[in-house]
């Protein structure tokens, strides 16, 4: 903040000291990554000079030691003019309009790096944090049940705890353990633990514990008791583009209430407790192609997961390499409790970018007299990509199988705006494939199958979906599904009509289904409320809700209120939530009724979440999620001044730190740059307490200290004068603190304001003249402003 001031008056009034030089510090780009601040010395408006010392130091390893050594070895000066460094490979300009410093490398003096598989990916250059990170979380949730004349309760307590040991070249661990109380019993339930060592600019994962498997061609992700080595893009490497994985399991550490979407519309609803949830069986039933899963979490957390029926080929980069390798004993889920099975399951796979436009791979699973091996092949042309995969399993009960499949996706005339592939056809054939080969062998695994979907944005309100699917099973066991649904958009309104056929042994003779859909969904940007409406004709299903649940900063309530109905159920639900500092409740009434059973059902439900964070023994009490975290204290010199962390443009803080209680803050995406701002509350005049901003480049778990204030929190402001009394106008300074500099500037009148100081004596300087020393002193006072009154300068050409 002071230092966007400082270059801003710089600038300013540069047109005044033209004829001088003088000194700042401006941020460092490379290749569109910013490395840090560089020492720079500005003529006018040109970069004359820069700092060698801190520039090899933000350069690192990209520039060879050899020729630091060479040009700059036995050099005492600490500076060097920018075309001296242009004529040794190294340019530096500066970018008037965003005040930063862009560097640009002769390919000459690079350095040789090791290779790896990012793809000219920006390499992870983490801040620094502690070395010893604990972020425990907590859920808590009572629940009430009357049926009739029969009343029971229970309550389970959720607690996640994650760690970091070493920083963001350390070791992370994740534990999830769950309580359970009701009526009769108490079950304590471990629930997934894992430990893992990152490498994201290989990029590379090694997880020991509960891990997942990797997912390509025809074997699926699975849990196992093991160890597993990937590549992880996604998590290590979230800024780059990649395609969508083609998982279809929901994974919830922590009870959440979770939303289903298919096409757009809300097919179902609920609170889930933590476990693994497939949807595989959802999307084939439903038909659809694009399925939207929304996750709310009790601490405030949301999570927004696509999943899609068609299968999600990678498209690699030319020489980049995704891989998975994963070993270990398949998990099965005993309500909460992580179970064992006896054998052990060794899975993996490598993907490799031939070309821009041509992938391809091999996979494999390996059990005890049972395997898979698996090939596949992705290409991209002018008229679609097309990808191939076979896959052959020989099961343990000596019964061999194969599977093939095509698939093909496009983006043709109208896809609308997004120019997303809007065309997708795919071809699946099976002969007694065993997805679990070690397991007992599975009937129904012998099929062919044939998918289509074209959906056509015809305009701004009109769009249409063509669907079907086609199963041939053994001997003439054939199905056949198909729709055609037409949607008029305009405000908040949908109106979808159209028509599903359908063959199958559901039905003696062939049925043919109205399809009628209605939506309507009113938003208010000024209040935050939702108000939607809903009718499906294929299900019966009719919907009516109001909510506003808040935005998670402190101090938000949020209502919903819903009623549902269909074929089946009757349901109607109200909840109120509060987001206060430390802790998030939710308190929830609903009503269920079985309409053919004729059963009714009432449930009310108080839910709490909290969380504990700990960086090198400072303890931060707020709400978080797993991932990395910020501890954020108040400096004693505040006194009983508050800070408002992560705010927004309106001011709202997601988080409060006081000075008895440290604050604490989630950072939303590992790897990624993180910015979070912050203000304080009831400080000091004249306190000086940073800038305002906090900018981290966070690993997987790490956690980092926010220090808010500092002893050098004065600020001193007076009047620089010659021994006439004539002022001393325009003219840059600094003051010397310790190794680095204070600059500031003085007006017409001679005034100037120093920040960031502490008691103590000071030697300024004023750029552009030659004067005897010029000392300040700073007392220890309750006020943090210092009126330092007249100074008197003596120039070397006064008498």
């Amino acid at each position: 903040m002071w230092r966007a001031f400082v270059v801003s008056i710089a600038v300013l009034i540069s047109g005044a000291v033209w004829g001088s030089s003088y000194s700042l510090s401006l941020p460092l780009v490379y290749e569109q990554n910013q490395l840090g601040d560089l020492p720079v010395e500005i003529h006018g408006m040109a970069l004359e000079r820069v700092s060698v010392d801190v520039l090899q130091n933000l350069l690192g390893p990209r520039v060879s030691p050899e020729w630091w050594q060479q040009f700059f070895g036995s050099e005492s000066s600490t500076f060097v003019d920018v075309a001296t460094l242009a004529e040794r490979g190294i340019e530096a300009t500066l970018n008037t309009e965003s005040l930063f410093i862009d560097v640009r490398l002769s390919a000459q003096i690079l350095s040789e790096q090791d290779i790896n598989l990012s793809s000219s990916y920006p390499d992870f250059v983490p801040s620094e944090s502690g070395s010893l990170s604990w972020l425990n979380s907590f859920s808590f949730a009572y629940n009430n049940y009357w049926q009739e004349s029969v009343e029971t309760w229970d309550t389970s307590l959720d607690w996640l705890s994650q760690g970091n040991i070493g920083g963001a070249n350390g070791v992370n661990f994740l534990f999830a353990n769950y309580l359970e109380v009701d009526n009769e019993t108490t079950n304590f339930s471990r629930g997934e633990w894992i430990a893992f060592y990152d490498k994201p600019n290989l990029p590379m994962r090694t997880s020991v514990g509960d891990v997942i498997s990797g997912e390509s061609g025809h074997i699926y992700g699975m849990s196992l008791g093991g160890f597993s080595v990937e590549s992880r893009y996604a998590d290590l490497q979230p800024d780059r583009e990649t395609s969508p994985e083609s998982s279809q399991q929901l994974v919830l550490l922590e009870s959440a209430e979770v939303e289903v979407y298919v096409n757009g519309e809300r097919i179902s609803g609920g609170r889930l407790e933590p476990g693994r949830y497939n949807l595989k069986n959802l999307i084939l039933d439903n038909g659809a192609n694009d399925i939207t899963v929304v996750v709310n979490y009790v601490s405030g957390k949301q999570e927004v997961l696509r999943f899609t029926q068609f299968y999600n080929a990678k498209l690699l980069k030319k020489g980049l390499i995704d891989y998975s390798f994963s070993v270990g004993q398949p998990i099965t889920y005993d309500n909460r409790q992580v179970e064992y099975q006896d054998e052990w399951v060794a899975t993996g796979y490598i993907e490799y970018g031939v070309t821009d436009w041509l992938t391809t791979g091999v996979n494999g699973l390996y059990a005890q007299e049972a395997a898979i091996w698996g090939a596949l092949t992705t290409f991209k042309s002018a008229v679609g990509n097309v990808t191939a995969r076979y896959s052959f399993s020989s099961a343990s009960s000596d019964e061999d199988g194969w599977i093939t499949s095509l698939d093909y996706e496009n983006s043709i005339f109208g896809s609308g705006e997004s120019q997303s592939p809007n065309l997708r056809f795919a071809i699946e054939k099976s002969d007694d494939f065993q997805s679990k080969p070690w397991q007992e062998s599975q009937e129904g695994n012998s099929y062919t199958q044939y998918l289509a979907n074209y959906f056509w944005q015809i305009n701004s309100e009109l769009d249409l979906t063509l669907t079907g699917r086609v199963t041939q099973l053994p001997p003439d066991d054939d199905e056949l599904r198909g729709s055609v649904l037409l949607n008029w958009r305009h405000g908040g309104f949908t109106v979808g009509v159209g028509t599903e056929y359908e063959e199958s042994e559901r039905y003696n003779e062939p049925d043919t289904r109205f399809l009628f859909t209605f939506e309507y969904n009113w938003y208010s940007d000024e209040h935050g409320n939702r108000i939607g409406l809903s009718y499906n004709s294929e299900n019966e299903r009719s919907r009516a809700y109001f909510s506003n649940e808040g935005l998670n900063y402190v101090g938000d309530y949020g209502v919903r209120i819903e009623a549902e109905r269909d074929e089946f159920r009757d349901t109607q639900r109200a909840q109120l939530s509060y987001t206060a500092n430390r802790f998030r409740a939710e308190s929830e009434v609903s009503r269920d009724v079985v309409r053919k059973e004729d059963t009714e059902q009432y449930q009310a439900s108080v839910r709490l979440a909290t969380a504990i964070g700990m960086v090198d023994g400072d303890w931060g009490w707020g709400r978080a999620t797993s991932g990395p975290f910020v501890v954020a204290e108040v400096h004693p010199t505040l006194g009983e001044a508050t800070a408002n962390l992560d705010v927004d443009s309106q001011g709202r803080p997601t988080a409060i730190a006081t000075q008895s209680i440290d604050g604490l803050v989630s950072i939303s995406q590992p790897y990624a740059r993180y910015s979070m701002d912050y203000n304080v509350m009831g400080s000091p005049v004249g306190y000086d307490w940073g800038d305002g901003k906090l900018e981290l480049m966070p690993a997987a778990a790490t956690g980092y200290l926010l220090t808010i204030g500092s002893d050098a929190s004065y600020t001193a402001s007076g009047y620089l004068k010659r021994l006439s009394g004539e002022p001393i106008e325009y003219r840059q300074g600094r003051v010397l603190v310790d190794d680095e500099q204070i600059e500031f500037f003085t007006n017409k009148q001679g005034r100037f304001f120093i920040q960031g100081l502490s008691p103590g004596k000071y030697l300024v300087q004023l750029y552009g003249l030659s004067t005897q020393p010029i000392i300040i002193t700073i007392p220890e006072s309750d006020s943090s402003l210092i009126n330092l009154g007249e100074i008197k300068v003596v120039l070397s050409n006064d008498k």
